[in-house]
């Protein structure tokens, strides 16, 4: 597809991982009306993570730096 006809964000995803994911979540929720996918536990991973779409169109995801145990309290390795 050409550049002139694709729309904003076409093909590529933006992925961040935050060492405080609480209040990256709470930026983000007051920043965007809604999120493409809710703040969960990556299967794969085992870490929280949510996704949205950037004024421009862009799909990001933020990423929780590290998993975290019940409690919050970060999980040891």
């Amino acid at each position: 597809m050409s550049p002139d006809y694709a729309t904003p964000g076409n093909g590529l995803l933006l992925f961040f991982r935050v060492d405080d994911f609480d209040i990256a979540l709470k930026r983000a929720r007051a920043l965007v009306t809604r999120f493409e996918e809710e703040p969960h536990v990556n299967a794969n991973t085992e870490i929280m993570e949510f996704s949205l779409r950037d004024p421009d169109g862009y799909y990001v995801t933020i990423s929780a730096l590290s998993s975290l145990e019940p409690g919050g309290h970060e999980a040891s390795a």
